[in-house]
């Protein structure tokens, strides 16, 4: 939920950057940057998330730390 509050405050131009948001938060921008990141994934991806079903090798480093653009990019790295 964080990452998407997160995410529209961006949007919305109520914040102007990452660090910006980890500063009000008084928190670290990277924590900031990778949960924002996590907003991006594969809705299928997602789905295995909330059914406990990724594969064991997955991380949340694998998920959160410069994930793919393209969902099927993601799919295939990761699945």
């Amino acid at each position: 939920a964080r990452g998407h509050r997160w995410l529209a405050m961006l949007e919305s131009g109520e914040a102007k950057s990452l660090k910006e948001i980890a500063t009000r938060e008084g928190i670290d921008n990277s924590y900031v940057s990778r949960m924002v990141n996590l907003t991006t994934l594969a809705p299928d991806i997602v789905a295995a998330i909330l059914d406990d079903a990724l594969p064991n090798h997955v991380t949340l480093f694998d998920l959160a730390v410069d994930p793919p653009a393209l969902w099927d990019e993601q799919l295939a790295r990761l699945m």
